[in-house]
């Protein structure tokens, strides 16, 4: 199976909802970049990392992280190596001893953890084949351009991200989750 190291070129807010951009870390004129949608509490769990932002309490994933060096394992790396009918999929690669243990994952989870343990992440090449757009230039045939998956694509600050999720939410009725975003927007405010 072979393996491309990736890094997150960007998460932003797009017409469909919100978006991780994977791209190689070792460019080439021909890269393309891996889109991949998650959930605004997953954007949160990401961009806090990315931000610097430690919360007062720990949330799921650095609980998880606790948990890892207490158990004597480690984060060795996480890969994205599937996709099933436009569902991505994800193993986080955790080394206790000698031995390797493969742990189903969202992908957004998975990079979550990565993130947080500094282990490198990983898209296999034919997740990349299959689910990888053109970054810069032309366009692929039969595959959209990044213009077409963002067109309206501004770069925001994770409070932006929030407050836009929250306004979603809302205006789909989906009561839970908008209170869960009013939550962390409010924690966020407070810790700033």
């Amino acid at each position: 199976m072979d393996l491309i190291e990736v890094k997150i070129s960007d998460i932003t807010l797009t017409n469909v909802g919100f978006a991780v951009f994977l791209k190689p870390k070792e460019e080439t004129s021909d890269s393309k970049v891996v889109p991949i949608f998650i959930g605004p509490l997953e954007t949160h769990a990401i961009t806090s990392v990315l931000d610097g932002i430690t919360p007062p309490r720990p949330m799921t994933h650095d609980l998880i992280m606790m948990f890892i060096p207490v158990l004597g394992a480690q984060v060795i790396k996480v890969t994205i190596d599937e996709i099933v009918d436009n569902t991505f999929y994800a193993k986080i690669s955790i080394r206790k001893d000698e031995e390797i243990f493969l742990i189903d994952a969202r992908p957004s989870d998975s990079i979550a953890i990565a993130l947080r343990a500094e282990a490198p992440i990983f898209i296999t090449q034919s997740v990349m084949d299959e689910a990888g757009v053109v970054m810069r230039g032309g366009e692929i045939p039969s595959e959209p351009s990044i213009e077409e998956i963002l067109p309206e694509q501004v770069p925001k600050t994770q409070l932006q991200i929030l407050e836009d999720a929250l306004a979603n939410a809302v205006k789909g009725e989906d009561y839970e989750t908008a209170a869960k975003i009013r939550d962390q927007i409010k924690k966020m405010i407070e810790s700033s």
